[in-house]
């Protein structure tokens, strides 16, 4: 395990570390982890991999972990910067340092999004979105709605201006984010396209992106609707996806939930599944 800082177009430095196989001829994975999710929580699964003949890269996103200047209220990012600054430079930075190896993408919730802003996305060679959705909220129902439209109008907006970022530690598990990214999703999450209604040229981003995925969903989880991780693996039009729902009691486990995949419990399980479509992506 090697800890690194990057520095990235927009003048900050992104911490990346760096799991690499003993083959030197391995293949490489980047993680892209959840929102306000440190880089850390995938250590486990990464090592995993890399004893698997894998060099596996997981980073921090401006503002979050090891890539959080102080204080978090001076320091401005966008989520559309995560993708095509943050994002970007650890894909150049792992392609140039291997640039014969394939490029493996494992997303994990947002990730899943910024994939397709990411510009050099036209390298990859095979991704895993793991309970990666549109957060539109018209991809939940009832009481569940009323959550996410107060999240995205009410919440993110207030807080935001009273504390200059999100305090999301304070009521989530997430990590506290950058004003400004909070703001620019939240501002996604209002339109019934996310971020296709946003951004110029998204579909062209997404497009450009011709392997083959996988996308995962699970049962019971509030933060990733089957409708909503069906909407985003959607719109990857010029690749092959593979629809893959999961049920708990598979596992013998009563719940996974968004947050669960990435868990030591599930190391012979859920992870060699994981292992087993990397393993088909080489072919």
């Amino acid at each position: 395990m090697n800890a690194i800082k990057i520095d990235t177009p927009l003048q900050y430095s992104i911490a990346v570390t760096e799991f690499l196989s003993d083959n030197p001829d391995a293949n490489c994975v980047i993680i892209a982890s959840a929102t306000g999710v440190k880089q850390n929580y995938y250590h486990s699964f990464s090592k995993f991999l890399s004893k698997n003949n894998y060099s596996v890269f997981t980073f921090d996103y401006g503002g979050i972990g090891d890539s959080k200047p102080q204080p978090l209220s001076k320091f401005s990012t966008t989520a559309s910067n995560w993708a095509q600054n943050d994002f970007e430079t650890v894909v150049k930075y792992v392609k140039n340092k291997n640039p014969e190896s394939k490029l493996f993408i494992i997303t994990h919730s947002i990730g899943g999004q910024l994939i397709g802003l990411v510009p050099s996305n036209n390298l990859f060679n095979g991704v895993i979105m793991t309970v990666s959705q549109s957060g539109s909220w018209v991809h939940w129902k009832g009481f569940e709605r009323l959550k996410m439209k107060i999240l995205w109008y009410v919440l993110i907006p207030s807080f935001c201006r009273i504390f200059n970022y999100f305090p999301s530690s304070h009521f989530t598990r997430m990590e506290d984010l950058p004003k400004e990214m909070a703001l620019e999703w939240a501002k996604w999450c209002k339109k019934p396209n996310y971020h296709f209604d946003c951004i110029d040229n998204v579909k062209d981003n997404y497009d450009k992106i011709k392997c083959k995925i996988v996308s995962y969903s699970i049962d019971n989880d509030f933060y990733a609707t089957v409708p909503a991780v069906d909407w985003i693996a959607s719109q990857f039009k010029n690749s092959e996806v593979t629809r893959t729902h999961l049920k708990a009691e598979e596992f013998g486990v009563k719940d996974i939930g968004h947050f669960g995949f990435f868990k030591n419990k599930f190391k012979e399980s859920i992870w060699e599944l994981f292992l087993q479509d990397l393993r088909k992506f080489e072919k």
